[in-house]
């Protein structure tokens, strides 16, 4: 009989965690999750649903890390998998002209979700079946005026989840999401369709670079092309273009 397992999820209110919980019910035993609204997460993951499995939820504040640490200290020492699915986009404009907003974007997109991932990963037990799963973005890849404390916080986090997979690398899985464009109810970029993902690709995307061991994956193929042809582009003509 296999068991099953202990699953840690930061972002339980996100479409992607309902449609992967749907996917990693059958693996885990219980699932601890931290969010900002506890009644509606559980009305998204519709937990009546679950029978077999435990839910332990946490009041979580992003930007809270203290408060976030010592939700980390109540957590199970035998974790098998951690799933960092927050993020905040902010607003760009209004951060550029107010140094609380920025810190909090940073903090938010980079500050918190180290230092959180690092405590986390102590509470994971060593096999290299299990996993960090985290994700970022692709303005990460490469700064961009328009989003200039996001892509620079998201940059922050794709280096320190490659640091720590080099860390760990004889320990645990660390795994690198990024997912471009999703179409989450917050969502508002004005873009193609084909450059955007629905909320179930990007959960079996995610869920399949767990199974097959992947390290850095994008859940739409097109934007690593993208991002291949922009990381090209000379700085000189890079900061004329309307990024």
């Amino acid at each position: 009989m296999i068991e099953k397992k202990k699953l840690f999820i930061h972002g339980g209110s996100s479409l992607i965690s309902k449609y992967l919980i749907k996917k990693l019910c059958f693996e885990f035993k219980e699932i601890h999750i931290f969010c900002r609204d506890i009644k509606k997460t559980k009305s998204n993951i519709e937990i009546e649903n679950f029978k077999d499995l435990q839910f332990y939820f946490y009041e979580n504040e992003l930007e809270n890390i203290d408060q976030t640490l010592k939700d980390i200290d109540k957590l199970p020492n035998d974790l098998s998998g951690v799933l960092w699915i927050s993020g905040y986009t902010g607003n760009p404009y209004r951060e550029f002209e107010d140094e609380d907003l920025a810190k909090k974007n940073i903090d938010v997109n980079f500050v918190n979700p180290t230092i959180a991932i690092t405590k986390l990963s102590k509470k994971i037990i060593k096999n290299k079946n299990n996993f960090i799963c985290a994700i970022s973005s692709v303005a990460g890849l490469r700064g961009r005026k328009k989003r200039l404390y996001y892509s620079a916080s998201k940059g922050g986090l794709i280096n320190f989840l490659s640091g720590l997979r080099q860390k760990l690398q004889n320990e645990l899985k660390v795994i690198t999401i990024i997912p471009g464009y999703i179409s989450t109810n917050s969502f508002s970029e004005k873009s193609p369709k084909f450059l955007i993902s629905s909320p179930e690709k990007a959960s079996e995307i995610i869920f399949q670079a767990i199974k097959k061991n992947k390290e850095i994956v994008y859940v739409n193929s097109l934007w690593r092309l993208i991002m291949f042809v922009i990381l090209l582009i000379p700085e000189v003509i890079y900061k004329k273009l309307n990024f």
